[in-house]
């Protein structure tokens, strides 16, 4: 069974659910219309916070984070192919991988929850989400750096999106303490960070492929 399919619906249904809910939330009048990308105006919470938008991106992001753990579980599969020789990194890639994931189920459980103590569940989930999930895609790049058959044009563009990761991390730093208009800046650095991070996924399905991993069953 060739999975990269499933690598990609790993990438593209969270990119669904957060331009869904935000288009649902700017027709219901709870957030202003723009592209978020380069305006800001809103965040990915905010967008899929109120109403029906909420229902929708919770429906998706739920069940999208178990698929996340059965991806980082094959990932593992496919490092130990490999990389027979990095065990400890290969476990520290699926252990991140999974920490990530039970965040986001409890970031998605309570987004859209009043309460104080919700406020910071939230933050806190998405926050390790965030900084777990692409700790694990850096570690795959660092993993992958002395693999033979990997082509050298993908090899380029996983570092270009762990590099562009790694940038706008730092650039988050700065942007908190001396933008003009903090909020603004923030909200769309978190838009770009999310698409490129969650379009790694999709990258490392094509690694998959240009490796030959396959998942194969057999009835009994």
């Amino acid at each position: 069974m060739d999975l990269r399919w499933f690598a990609w619906s790993t990438a593209l249904i969270p990119i669904v659910a957060a331009h869904l809910a935000y288009f649902v939330s700017a027709t219901a009048g709870y957030v202003d219309w723009c592209v978020p990308y380069w305006d800001g105006c809103t965040s990915i919470s905010r967008a899929g916070r109120h109403g029906l938008a909420n229902h929708l991106f919770r429906a998706l992001m739920l069940p999208h984070a178990a698929q996340l753990m059965m991806f980082w579980g094959l990932t593992w599969l496919w490092l130990g192919a490999l990389r027979p020789d990095a065990p400890r990194r290969r476990t520290a890639v699926l252990t991140l991988g999974l920490i990530a994931a039970v965040f986001l189920i409890l970031y998605a459980t309570f987004l859209g929850v009043e309460g104080t103590i919700y406020q910071w569940l939230r933050r806190y989930g998405i926050t390790v989400f965030f900084a777990f999930g692409v700790l694990a895609q850096m570690l795959v790049v660092a993993l992958l750096q002395p693999v033979a058959p990997l082509p050298q044009g993908l090899r380029r563009t996983m570092l270009g999106f762990a590099g562009a990761l790694l940038g706008l991390g730092l650039a988050s730093i700065p942007l908190q303490h001396f933008a003009s208009d903090a909020d603004r800046a923030m909200n769309a650095l978190e838009w770009v960070y999310a698409l490129l991070m969650t379009l790694f996924h999709g990258l490392i399905g094509l690694a998959w492929g240009a490796t030959g991993f396959r998942l194969h069953t057999r009835v009994l």
